[in-house]
């Protein structure tokens, strides 16, 4: 084990604690505006797709996994509590220990596929291993999707009844 963390890059902790950080803060609260609910899900996407092993049973799998991951995500976020700032642009958002989870959940299917592709490479070409990375790797995207969904629509929603708080 401590082989695997000595190993380690140190700009995977950098990521690690940075992560660890936006989720903690999310813990206390937050805003979000229309850009910051697209920008992670896109930036996500890309970093998710980059990794991905170029085959049809991993892209079959990441698709499944985040459509799935995705509606999970819908249905595990809700805006309850949340709010217009005074522009009537930004969702204040109370605090949700949810977002750090899902972060750490991210970070730990990176971590560990990134491990294994760097000590058993063989093992990630076999066909049942391809699809785990897509499915696994597409379900976590697929739940910041969904939260950036579900919290789009509430946006829209608090905007259409100018700022009412949602129950």
């Amino acid at each position: 084990m401590l082989d695997i963390l000595q190993g380690t890059p140190i700009w995977v902790y950098a990521i690690y604690l940075w992560i660890c950080y936006y989720g903690i803060k999310a813990c206390l609260g937050g805003r979000e505006n229309r850009r910051s609910l697209v920008i992670l899900p896109v930036v996500l996407v890309v970093w998710s797709l980059m990794s991905l092993a170029p085959s049809i049973l991993s892209s079959g799998a990441w698709v499944a996994g985040a459509v799935l991951g995705s509606l999970v995500g819908m249905v595990l976020f809700n805006a309850e509590g949340a709010r217009l700032d005074a522009n009537g642009e930004t969702l204040v958002l109370p605090g949700t220990w949810k977002t750090l989870l899902i972060s750490q959940l991210f970070f730990a299917v990176k971590y560990y596929f990134g491990y294994q592709q760097a000590v058993h490479p063989l093992l990630l070409s076999t066909p049942s291993m391809l699809m785990a990375v897509g499915g696994v790797s597409g379900f976590t995207v697929g739940l910041f999707c969904g939260r950036a969904v579900r919290l789009q629509r509430a946006l829209t929603a608090l905007r259409r009844d100018k700022g009412s708080v949602l129950p």
